[in-house]
């Protein structure tokens, strides 16, 4: 099953400084939207005005993955420290048993950045970060940024590079693909997964169907996942049971 969605289908939010384009239900955005793919939770494309803040209270039992797309945003969970985070920037917050305060703010330039909110395995545990720098593990065209897979962890290849993958408490891999006009990347998965593709830039063809800047495309039943760009393209997929 492979479904497009499209911008002016997506969950469009506006506070104070802040704009968000909603994959699936997030707070007023409630009505006909999907809960969740596979383990995906939450995918939201934030834009941020300069001096702005996007803030989360009382989150527990989530993966909170953070990748920054432009600007500068400076990363805050209660007292797990300060992360200043650039563009190709990657950051996790896995509440745990509980965070009181999480926030994403600005300074004097604007910024824009994408979460996606993950449901871990099992619930509890004390909260951590984890932040990846601009980094490059499998080359220009795929970079996997976080995964919940043994196999994947650094410490397990005692690499422990800056590129390697941020750790998850789920069963998921997040992937960034860059991909020139003509470019192509596969994707390998199983056909019981759930693998959601975002268009961050560009537009690309998948398995047959079109896709612009800003459509989301979910994917399940397939056990390969080909991507051919029709322009240079970034996309950042999710793949999760």
């Amino acid at each position: 099953m492979i479904t497009v969605r499209h911008p002016s289908e997506l969950g469009h939010l506006v506070q104070e400084g802040v704009k968000l384009d909603c994959h699936f239900a997030f707070r007023d955005y409630v009505h006909s939207a999907p809960v969740h793919w596979g383990r995906l939770r939450v995918l939201n494309r934030i834009e941020l005005e300069a001096d702005a803040a996007f803030r989360l209270d009382h989150e527990s039992a989530m993966e909170i993955v953070t990748l920054v797309l432009e600007g500068a945003v400076v990363a805050m969970a209660d007292d797990l420290g300060d992360s200043l985070l650039k563009p190709g920037d990657c950051h996790v917050v896995s509440t745990g048993d509980g965070v009181a305060l999480a926030t994403w703010k600005t300074g004097g330039a604007p910024a824009s950045l994408l979460q996606l909110w993950l449901l871990p395995e099992e619930d509890g545990g004390a909260p951590e970060i984890g932040l990846r720098r601009n980094g490059d593990r499998f080359g220009h065209q795929h970079a996997l940024l976080a995964s919940g897979f043994p196999a994947d962890d650094p410490e397990e290849t005692d690499q422990g590079r800056s590129g390697d993958p941020l750790p998850l408490k789920a069963r998921a891999r997040v992937l960034r693909l860059t991909l020139p006009v003509g470019g192509q990347a596969v994707v390998p998965t199983y056909a019981d997964r759930c693998v959601y593709a975002l268009v961050v830039a560009g537009r690309v063809e998948i398995l047959g169907h079109d896709a612009d800047v800003g459509c989301g495309i979910a994917i399940t039943g397939c056990e390969t996942v080909t991507v051919h760009a029709l322009e240079p393209s970034t996309l950042v997929v999710c793949d999760s049971d």
